[in-house]
């Protein structure tokens, strides 16, 4: 059998020295002798997981890694690989490898081996580190946290990242035709659950980067633990939730579909049209330069008017090797975690629109799909059909 075949996906070497070159350059305007890119891939939010995947194409089985990145070019990375010690070689350009034993010393004696006795360190991730780690890097060496210069890359999608995000969306489109198919009275939320993901499996996802949720019925408190259900039996006339996400060569899709077993009302109709319609207004308003808080504002003014005491958890977020990452939508007012902070939209940054609402004796209804930033507005990356899916 060819392996090249059947292995996964990496991004081509001209992402990767495009990615080193920009972020080569920055380090050279902020005076940075080396950067340290920390990620902890035990979640997929924030940044934990995709900073070393993004640079070096690496991403461990086990526990934390780390990447050592010289600004002078002459010298080569070090990759610190996982835990577990498993390491397939052809994943990174890296060929400097060192296995996880201490990582301070190891950053400070590959500093020592390219003769930097006093260098200035950014630091990269500080936020997925331990603070009993932090506390040492800033004990033994001169650091600064810079994981601003990564984000601000990771957050424009090169045409390669697009075609991912594209490729994971039409195996998703896969995972709601097999809703479709499947569910029908009698079957548990968790049956539909596991047959969206055998399919989207075999269609090519890696990964399903958040729990996959259906969450069927009017019970209020069943449905605020959607990403935990999955015991209530489907009724005749049931309606549904099914949010999900799909991942191609590391990158993520998030798309969610209101189903129902049956046939909709008008009343059904008519609350689907207005999470539409908010929706198609936030697609408008996200062009390259405008806030993230006005493309919030504008999917509200739409079902707001409709539901004025409706209080949304938030309109959207960024996604691409982290199914949730910069920028956030409707999440600025969280001070506390600077990831959700306020922040003007670039072209070709990848989010996700999310309007939903429960209505008393209709349901639940979710509309998500993917979108890129353009200079005037913003275009869907899936070609899944936005309507009440209806199971047959």
């Amino acid at each position: 059998m060819d392996n090249m075949k059947t292995a996964p996906p990496i991004p081509p070497q001209t992402e990767f020295s495009k990615r080193l070159k920009n972020v080569r350059l920055q380090m050279k305007e902020r005076g940075l002798d080396v950067l340290v890119i920390f990620s902890s891939p035990g979640s997929l939010r924030f940044g934990q997981r995709g900073h070393v995947m993004y640079m070096s194409g690496y991403e461990p089985y086990f526990g934390d890694t780390m990447m050592v990145l010289p600004q002078d070019e002459k010298f080569d990375a070090l990759l610190e690989i996982g835990d577990a010690h498993y390491f397939p070689s052809d994943c990174t350009w890296i060929r400097n490898i060192a296995q996880p034993i201490d990582r301070v010393d190891t950053v400070k004696q590959y500093l020592k081996s390219i003769g930097l006795s006093k260098p200035k360190v950014g630091i990269v991730g500080e936020y997925s580190m331990g603070p009993a780690l932090y506390a040492r890097f800033q004990e033994e060496l001169e650091i600064e946290p810079v994981s601003d210069i990564i984000e601000n890359e990771r957050i424009v999608k090169s045409d390669w990242e697009l075609q991912c995000i594209r490729q994971a969306s039409g195996i998703a489109k896969k995972g709601i035709e097999a809703a479709v198919k499947f569910a029908k009275p009698g079957m548990l939320d968790m049956e539909i659950t596991s047959e969206v993901e055998r399919v989207c499996r075999l269609a090519g996802s890696e990964f399903f980067p958040h729990y996959t949720m259906t969450s069927s019925g009017l019970d209020s408190k069943y449905l605020e633990w959607w990403w935990k259900g999955g015991k209530r039996r489907l009724q005749q006339g049931d309606n549904f939730d099914l949010d999900f996400g799909t991942m191609y060569a590391g990158y993520c899709c998030d798309i969610s579909r209101p189903f129902l077993l049956g046939q909709p009302s008008q009343a059904q109709k008519d609350v689907f049209e207005i999470i539409k319609q908010s929706q198609e207004a936030g697609r408008k308003a996200a062009s390259a330069g405008t806030l993230a808080s006005d493309v919030d504002k504008a999917v509200r003014k739409v079902y707001m008017e409709a539901w004025p005491e409706e209080k949304s958890w938030g309109i959207g977020h960024g996604v691409g090797l982290e199914v949730h990452e910069w920028p956030f939508i409707g999440k600025h007012e969280i001070i506390h975690n600077n990831a959700y902070r306020d922040s003007v939209l670039k072209e070709n940054t990848v989010i996700s629109l999310e309007p939903q609402i429960f209505v008393p004796d209709l349901g639940s209804f979710t509309l998500e799909d993917e979108f890129v930033v353009t200079k005037t507005g913003a275009e869907r990356l899936n070609d899944i059909p936005q309507e009440i899916m209806i199971c047959k």
